[in-house]
């Protein structure tokens, strides 16, 4: 099938405003789906793994179906994925491009890797130490994570793999760093977890614990992000970041200073689903 860029010419009708000023444009790759129960949006933050599927977004104003390619129809349901040019006025999308992105592969195994998160602590001048081989594994990791997470000043817990892993990781679970994070006494808290793992253990220290970012979390899926006009797609927490991932519409600079000047550099990492064309 030919990957066909379609400008749809009604759709520069609007851009500029009335004072003569460009309207500022945003790109986004997603999927857009028309169903029965409504028109074409563009899906942002998620889209069920369903057939047909489900998602939830921002509706665009002036789709039309027979000006691009690449769609699928099924149960009352039309969906096909695109790389959309447009404006967004805070409550819709309009398209000025539509394109069908090229096919994307699947990373390789060290591709994947190089993204993996790193160790908080600095390897030890003899290695990493392993004091019993026999409990380095996912069982003994369960009963580890509890006593650490029931922690007051728990901030976070992560594995950093040492090489590139398969994709089956029950049958080949690599080599890795337990790596757990506190704001408070690191010492104390080494010792009490070293009796119960028996392999690579990186105990170091973060800013905010886990509890603070989760008070963080709710106040921007509520009130805050009201408050700065964001319209919140989702939050997660970060524990290797000790931050609070953040994702909106867009995402301009006001709200972004306010986010800092309230929380404190670092602790939102804010990633918009619209971002500007420059």
């Amino acid at each position: 099938m030919r990957r066909l860029l379609v400008t749809i010419p009604l759709l520069l009708v609007g851009c500029v405003t009335a004072t003569g000023a460009q309207e500022q444009r945003y790109q986004a790759t997603g999927t857009v789906l028309e169903s029965r129960d409504h028109g074409p949006e563009l899906c942002l933050g998620w889209v069920a793994d369903s057939f047909p599927p489900l998602c939830g977004g921002v509706p665009i104003a002036n789709w039309r179906w027979g000006r691009v390619e690449g769609e699928q129809v099924a149960g009352g349901t039309t969906w096909g994925t695109y790389r959309l040019v447009g404006t967004y006025d805070g409550a819709r999308f309009s398209v000025v491009r539509a394109e069908v992105p090229p096919p994307t592969s699947r990373p390789s195994a060290a591709e994947r890797f190089k993204d993996t998160p790193r160790p908080a602590c600095p390897e030890p001048a003899g290695g990493w130490e392993v004091p019993d081989p026999s409990r380095r594994s996912e069982r003994p990791l369960a009963p580890v994570t509890r006593a650490a997470r029931g922690q007051p000043d728990f901030a976070g817990l992560w594995l950093s793999y040492l090489g590139p892993i398969g994709d089956n990781v029950a049958a080949d679970p690599g080599e890795f760093v337990l790596n757990v994070a506190f704001t408070g006494d690191l010492v104390r808290h080494r010792a009490q977890l070293r009796p119960r793992w028996g392999g690579r253990l990186c105990v170091a220290r973060q800013q905010r614990s886990y509890r603070e970012l989760l008070g963080i979390q709710r106040q921007l899926q509520g009130a805050t992000g009201k408050e700065l006009g964001l319209r919140v797609l989702g939050t997660s927490i970060d524990e290797y970041a000790n931050a609070v991932d953040l994702q909106v519409v867009v995402f301009q600079e006001r709200p972004r200073a306010a986010l800092e000047a309230r929380y404190g550099a670092g602790a939102v990492q804010a990633t918009a689903a619209l971002t500007p064309v420059a």
